[in-house]
């Protein structure tokens, strides 16, 4: 016999809308021209032998309450130095599992919700654009997470992977029909838990979270965090594509022109690609430091985990191979200044050995 699900003292569906938006912000400039606070990591309760923390602390700004599809949900920003804009929803709920499901679903497929975080986000840009280093079009990562703070009755992590493993799967999922046997084992693949009655399931682009709100807290701000740095780095990967497929159009255009010419452009786009890679890994370096996670195995174990859901050091790896590409480029175009400036020598050794001639030539004559 199957047991019904559990009923939900207290929860939230938290929805973050995460934005690429410059190489970098000034933090102490957005501070002062706005209301802003320091956004550190909360340490978990008891307090553990490790520690997590972020390099650079991002700045929490409140934003007005939003409401969609008829749900009030509270609103704010989290801006980070290495040029992230997070804007997050919380909608409070309780009551049924199937009515928090339902919620769940229904906020996750509403096209209100991210047009509400960009009209947020330019608002907020609006008023710290002096702060923003090359800013640019905003990229966007979407993630959701269902947050239940109590249950009506006590409930484990176990028996919610057990006895309530097809309703937690189709939560995550946002899916109404009932799964199949593979889909729920996929789902649930990557769950944590610290204690008996806490549970941390993520997915690509959800997670589900049964902690105490404090606690809770943490593992947003590492869910949060490994999706700005999956953002960044769709965002460096495609500025690398952009760069290459101007760079190949430039070679294409200029490769039949004179020596000084060739010279001349070749030095301009070398210099050029040699900023491209010092920046971005320069960039890169900063966003894969921003979080320093010192003997917490947990909450490491978390983070590890929704890396490998968002195939962050895939994105790292293709990233790092499109810069020897454009290393290689670069050596190629210094390779190519430096026989348009042989040839061009050249070119003045025989023009002035003609000139010598004609000009002995005109003294014989005399």
């Amino acid at each position: 016999m199957t047991r019904p699900e559990p009923s939900i003292a207290s929860a939230t569906l938290d929805a973050f809308f995460i934005f690429d938006v410059a190489d970098t912000i000034d933090l102490a400039a957005v501070g002062r021209n706005m209301s802003a606070q320091p956004a550190p990591l909360r340490p978990r309760a008891p307090l553990s032998a490790g520690s997590i923390r972020f390099a650079v602390p991002p700045l929490l700004v409140g934003l007005p309450p939003a409401t969609i599809a008829g749900r009030a949900g509270t609103a704010a920003a989290k801006i980070f130095d290495f040029g992230v804009v997070s804007v997050r929803f919380a909608f409070p709920y309780s009551g049924s599992w199937a009515g928090y499901a339902a919620l769940a679903s229904e906020l996750r497929h509403d096209d209100d919700l991210p047009a509400t975080a960009r009209r947020l986000l330019d608002g907020l840009l609006a008023g710290c654009a002096a702060a923003l280093d090359d800013p640019h079009e905003p990229l966007l990562e979407d993630y959701f997470i269902c947050t239940v703070d109590r249950f009506d009755e006590d409930v484990t992590a176990s028996a919610l992977l057990s006895e309530h493993r097809g309703a937690l799967a189709a939560l995550v999922l946002a899916e109404s029909a009932e799964l199949g046997t593979e889909a729920q084992s996929d789902a649930l693949r990557l769950s944590f838990s610290y204690y008996p009655d806490d549970l941390v399931v993520v997915l690509w682009d959800a997670a589900f979270v049964y902690e105490n709100r404090d606690d809770a807290e943490v593992i947003h701000d590492l869910l949060e965090f490994a999706n700005s740095q999956l953002v960044e780095f769709r965002t460096y990967d495609a500025r690398l594509d952009g760069e290459l497929d101007t760079i190949y159009a430039m070679e294409t255009s200029t490769k039949n022109a004179l020596g000084p010419f060739r010279r001349r452009t070749a030095d301009a786009r070398a210099e050029q690609l040699r900023y491209l890679m010092v920046d971005v890994r320069e960039l890169a370096d900063r966003a894969s430091n921003a979080l320093k996670i010192i003997g917490d195995a947990y909450y490491a174990r978390i983070y590890r985990g929704i890396a490998s859901r968002l195939g962050i050091e895939d994105w790292q790896r293709q990233i790092e191979s499109k810069l020897d590409s454009v290393g290689e480029v670069y050596r190629y175009l210094i390779d190519q200044a430096q026989i348009a400036r042989s040839e061009f020598l050249e070119i003045i050794v025989i023009v002035l050995i003609a000139i010598e001639i004609v000009v002995g030539i005109i003294g014989l004559r005399r």
